[in-house]
């Protein structure tokens, strides 16, 4: 009897849980401009912790260039996409 009880407890606490993962919701549009935005932010954000952890000497000076080159490239990209992006408004 009491098995019974805690195997119904367990089945509906299961289907509980597991139920958001049966729902289908859509998702909304997504807005490219808000993307690259976002994107820019987040570039921007890298550079000052990148810069932050060099200055307090987590980073060694090789170290340091190599990762800002590739932040700087990856920035520079983004702005190209914006750009292009602004253009075909």
């Amino acid at each position: 009897m009491i098995e019974a009880a805690l195997l119904a407890i367990v089945a509906i606490l299961g289907l509980y849980l597991l139920a958001p993962t049966f729902r289908r919701t859509a998702l909304p549009p997504s807005d490219p401009h808000a993307a690259l935005e976002a994107a820019r932010h987040a570039g921007q954000r890298a550079l000052e912790d990148l810069d932050l952890d060099w200055e307090t000497g987590k980073l060694s000076d090789d170290d340091y260039r190599r990762q800002r080159a590739v932040l700087e490239a990856e920035a520079a990209s983004i702005d190209r996409q914006f750009e292009h992006g602004e253009a075909a408004r």
